[in-house]
């Protein structure tokens, strides 16, 4: 069974975002959160579903969903 990653996807403005996702999901990709204002999709899938994904149209890119850590408050350097 192939290993699921977290994913970002940066979508264009040339279709709805809400058809991207649709065809996201026909693809493979398991959607958990759409940010229409900003016009990315998060989710999970594996290495091989994500070059399906960089060919539906509308999708600019995909890239890993990595953590960030920004330090605790009042800290002297943030990265």
């Amino acid at each position: 069974m192939p290993e699921y990653k977290g994913w970002i996807v940066t979508t264009s403005a040339d279709r709805p975002i809400v058809d991207i996702r649709r065809d996201l999901e026909a693809a493979g990709f398991s959607v958990t959160n759409m940010f229409e204002e900003i016009g990315s999709i998060s989710g999970a899938a594996s290495e091989e579903t994500v070059s399906k994904l960089r060919t539906i149209k509308g999708v600019v890119d995909v890239s890993p969903d990595l953590p960030i850590d920004i330090g605790p408050p009042d800290a002297p350097e943030t990265w």
